[in-house]
């Protein structure tokens, strides 16, 4: 039988004997001293020096003692593993979510998108309408894609020229020196390659002006007149240098390739200054107790107006008494809020709400498609005496809602002056455009309505920046329990209504509530809307000039629908009164002598009344005071008349020229 042996031929039974004998004699136990109590002084002295060498022993006997800490430091590696593996669960769950929400919204928005133009996306090929309205619809898509091509081409043009097209015609110098953050070999290689580029020098001149801009409307500066820019008005002659094409062909044009608004240039379409310091605010506390005389309160001001007509004319044109623009702006200038007309003239004819005679004879002039104003409207006079900056302000600023009311959404804009105009921010490219000329803010309504009794009480100088607060009640909310209403919705019932009434005769069509509350000297482009429209004024007072659709082609309209400025007009008509200053660009000048020559009527709409504004008519609004004015729109109208146009002239007939 074969035994167990180590390699010294010694059974194992002695080998373990001798090991223990060895461990016994390293502990002092070896001379006789083991079982004697009486062992001499020096064997224990002996012994108490060995016994530094018992962990020794028992580290090479095992690891038995420290198991527990072994188990304990394994236990929490396995906590550590299953908290990190659960992390990962929850980003990965997360990321997932997102990406199946982003697919969820856009099959929505394609299924929006085939609900609105279902001859994009299907069509039978039994019906050859149909199969015409896909063609055209694929031809206008190709054009959209054929234009957005060609400006692409000139925005790498202006790189390789190095000169950005910009809304302010003061380019910082070419040759700027820009200073490297970070010296350095890495930097300098960074810097050669990009910094020196076109796109970079491009770049860092439109951040120059945008923080320019940021220090003039941060410091309240006067800087005289903003002229514009002529890449961003419809070329006139044929002018073939416009970095957009824009011309009558270009109206079925739509959903042109938005251009990115990502963080690096978010800051050009929304500034943040609620929580910063601005020399208006300190103006305004040092100035509390000053008191202007020359302040005009425009809903107390001499009127004269027409004769009350209860038939519209027989005569095409009788009604409205147009003149041309530049005379308009001659009688009174846009910007010379201090001293009006002792008298001001009105041409519009004024009906009674509470005359049932009045209203009888204003719905003949509403079907005529002719523009007036109605008076004494209860439900418009109440919401002026309510609408206090208080109670405004408590729904606009609140956190969720107020005394059960939802909370109204609103923003605020800004301009270097008093001119806004109106653009589409998905769409802007600030590469081939420029700064855009307004931004959004992020002022409360508090904040806003502070600096309109400011520019009120001070007079504020059209140079100076302005701010304008503006809000929308969606399409659906009239739809809605009552209780969910907002507070506009809520204090104009019949904008809201889903019946039929004087003001909403079409609510179907409804687009939503529109409300602007502006402050002294804000002007909006001349634009004009499709629908029809009801604006009615609740506090303050603006003017109104008005052109029919005919003079659509003096007025720099932008047609093509893929436009970021489509269906305004960039012409500030208040530079009608600077002719003369030898600064202004030839282009705008150009462009203001044949608007001069367009035929309008200006009204001036106080607290209280309500504006009709036929279909495709261009309205010019400047705010004389600080006011609050929402308007509602219901169904377009695209016969028009036979005088003053409609539908056909804003679309087939608008190239600069026509209609002279």
């Amino acid at each position: 039988m074969l035994s167990l042996s180590s390699s010294n031929n010694k059974p194992f039974v002695q080998q373990r004997k001798s090991v223990r004998d060895t461990f016994n004699s390293t502990n002092g136990h070896s001379n006789g001293c083991c079982n004697d109590r009486h062992c001499s002084g020096s064997s224990n002295t002996s012994s108490s020096n060995n016994n530094g060498n018992v962990g020794n022993g028992i580290d090479n006997m095992g690891s038995k003692y420290f198991k527990p800490r072994r188990r304990r430091n394994e236990e929490r590696k396995r906590k550590t593993l299953s908290l990190f593996l659960l992390s990962m669960i929850v980003l990965w769950w997360t990321w997932r979510t997102t990406v199946s929400r982003n697919q969820q919204q856009q099959q929505q928005r394609g299924r929006r998108q085939q609900r609105q133009q279902p001859g994009l996306f299907q069509y039978s090929k039994r019906d050859p309408a149909k199969r015409e309205e896909r063609k055209r619809r694929v031809q206008a898509r190709d054009d959209a894609n054929r234009l957005h091509n060609q400006q692409q081409q000139k925005k790498q043009q202006i790189y390789m020229e190095g000169r950005p097209v910009s809304l302010s015609q003061n380019h910082p110098d070419d040759n700027v020196d820009h200073k490297e953050d970070a010296p350095g070999f890495a930097r300098g290689i960074f810097n050669a390659f990009f910094h020196s580029s076109p796109i970079s020098k491009a770049r860092t001149r439109l951040k120059e002006e945008l923080h320019d801009l940021d220090r003039r409307i941060r410091d309240n500066e006067n800087r005289g007149i903003r002229w514009i820019n002529k890449q961003l008005i419809p070329p006139l002659h044929s002018d073939s240098s416009s970095v957009v094409k824009y011309n009558s062909n270009n109206h079925n044009i739509q959903n042109i390739r938005p251009h990115g608004n990502g963080r690096n240039i978010r800051d050009f379409f929304k500034a943040k200054r609620q929580h910063l310091d601005m020399a208006w605010e300190m103006h305004d506390k040092a100035t509390q107790k000053f008191q202007r005389d020359d302040f005009v309160d425009y809903t107390k001001h001499d009127y004269e107006y027409p004769k009350k007509l209860m038939e519209p004319p027989s005569k095409l044109g009788d009604y409205p008494r147009l003149m041309p623009l530049s005379q308009i702006m001659e009688i009174w200038p846009q910007d010379e809020l201090d001293h009006p007309p002792n008298v001001i003239e009105e041409n519009l004819i004024h009906f009674d709400f509470e005359n049932e005679q009045d209203m009888e004879a204003a719905v003949k002039f509403r079907d005529a498609k002719l523009p007036f104003k109605v008076i004494n409207v209860p439900e418009v006079t109440a919401a002026g005496r309510k609408w206090t900056d208080e109670y405004v302000s408590n729904h606009f600023d609140a956190s969720s809602s107020y005394q059960g009311i939802p909370k109204t959404e609103g923003t605020a804009q800004e301009s270097p002056d008093n001119y806004f105009a109106w653009h589409h921010a998905q769409i802007w490219d600030i590469d081939t455009m420029g700064v855009p000329p307004t931004r959004n803010n992020d002022f409360s309504y508090e904040k806003w309505a502070r600096h309109a009794r400011y520019a009120d009480r001070i007079g504020l100088s059209p140079h100076q920046p302005h701010f304008y607060w503006q809000s929308g009640v969606d399409r659906e909310e009239r739809y809605k329990d009552r209780e969910h209403w907002t507070f506009v919705s809520r204090d104009l019932p019949s904008f809201s209504s889903v019946d039929s009434n004087f003001f909403l005769f079409e609510p179907e069509a409804q687009k939503g509530i529109q409300c602007r509350f502006g402050e002294r000297g804000v002007t909006a482009a001349t634009h004009f809307d499709g629908g029809r429209n009801m604006v009615a004024m609740m506090t303050g007072a603006k003017r109104y000039i008005l052109s029919p659709p005919k003079e659509c082609g003096k007025l720099g309209i932008v047609t093509a629908r893929g436009n970021p400025i489509f269906r305004h007009s960039l012409l500030n008509f208040g530079h009608l009164n600077h002719m003369d200053n030898q600064t202004m660009p030839q282009d705008e000048r150009e462009w203001l002598e044949l608007a001069g020559t367009a035929q309008a009527v200006s009204t001036v709409l106080k607290a209280g009344e309500v504006l009709y504004i036929p279909s495709h008519w261009f309205h010019y609004i400047t705010s004389l005071q600080k006011s609050a004015q929402c308007n509602v729109r219901s169904g377009i109208d695209r016969e028009g008349d036979a005088y003053f146009g409609g539908y056909d002239d804003v679309t087939y007939r608008c190239s600069p020229g026509e209609g002279m």
